[in-house]
């Protein structure tokens, strides 16, 4: 959409799982959160309480550069960090660790309250999706299988399959639980994710993100692009958060605002993007792709920041082109 005129609209009311753009609900229930008292955005984590949820070499290495960047810039001082960096590390490096602790402290409860909230009737529960990963291994030992073993994975994939939605999201959040109390780190130790998670069990996930519709998350940016919705004192934490993309030049050569999020498996890309121009022309933008896989998934991929740059700059010439798309 641009200016309020919808330019095109190809599916726009299909549920897609969403990835890690559902991360946007929790930043709008973070920020209200800090803007009504309930947390304190300066309190101080220790990073042992995120590592409780850091399953490596399954976020891209995302969390690992985030601490990088907060030592580099004096933000982590006695291993600890502040909520509202935890909180922009959720969105401007797609940590899932910090986005499992802030599940914990904001509660999922509250945070699926702003589904209805924002009046989005095709959006499933948010739950915490990297205790998901180790649904499999649950499986394996409640049923005393051999998570390695070709036949047995077979099993438990089926065992998966056969799940409704809402058992899915119980053991999710059983697991999320046990995360929360692995201080020593046994828990992930013995699950040995690495020894057995592969593209099957990925897809599965993949498969069973939380879904909602492109048309659902323009209503979201509309609001944010527009000021519209959400109270000044609000804003004032979620525009650092939403609009971490302003920390680059370039963008701030271009626009008076960009913000959003996007996400991504190896079966599923999606994002959301506003940006205002500094002529004042106001834009929205959301694609989601899902039963994508290999080259498709890597040519998305890297194509997808020209093409939004193309969308936010590109004028009469796009619209024209977007236009065909209806």
């Amino acid at each position: 959409m641009r200016n309020g005129k919808t330019l095109a609209n190809v599916n726009g009311n299909e549920r897609k799982p969403l990835a890690s753009t559902v991360k946007i609900i929790i930043a709008i229930e973070f920020s209200q959160q800090a803007a009504n008292g309930s947390i304190n955005p300066d309190e101080k984590v220790h990073i042992d309480d995120l590592a409780c949820f850091y399953v490596s070499h399954t976020d891209g290495g995302a969390h690992e550069k985030w601490l990088i960047e907060m030592e580099k810039h004096g933000f982590l001082q006695d291993k600890s960090v502040s909520l509202m960096n935890i909180a922009k590390g959720m969105m401007s490096h797609s940590s899932n660790a910090n986005t499992e602790y802030l599940m914990l402290r904001l509660g999922l409860g509250n945070i699926n309250k702003n589904v209805t909230k924002l009046q989005l009737p095709h959006h499933e529960k948010l739950f915490p999706f990297v205790s998901a990963l180790f649904i499999p291994y649950e499986i394996a030992l409640n049923e005393d299988l051999d998570i390695t073993n070709k036949q047995d994975t077979k099993r438990i994939l089926a065992h998966i399959q056969e799940m409704s939605q809402e058992t899915y999201i119980n053991e999710a959040n059983k697991i999320h639980t046990k995360l929360s109390q692995d201080i020593d780190g046994k828990y992930k130790e013995r699950a040995h994710i690495r020894e057995w998670y592969n593209s099957e069990f990925d897809k599965i996930n993949s498969k069973r993100f939380t879904p909602s519709t492109t048309s659902e998350y323009i209503s979201i940016l509309k609001q944010m692009n527009r000021g519209s919705y959400f109270p000044s004192h609000v804003w004032a934490y979620l525009q650092p958060l939403i609009e971490w993309p302003m920390k680059f030049e370039n963008n701030q050569i271009s626009f008076k605002h960009v913000g959003g999020k996007g996400g991504s498996t190896a079966y599923i890309l999606t994002y959301a993007f506003y940006a205002e121009d500094k002529k004042g022309n106001k834009t929205e933008l959301a694609a989601f792709f899902d039963d994508i896989y290999g080259y498709e998934t890597l040519k998305l991929s890297n194509s997808s920041s020209a093409f939004q740059l193309a969308i936010f700059t590109g004028g009469a010439k796009w619209e024209k082109k977007l236009q065909q798309l209806h």
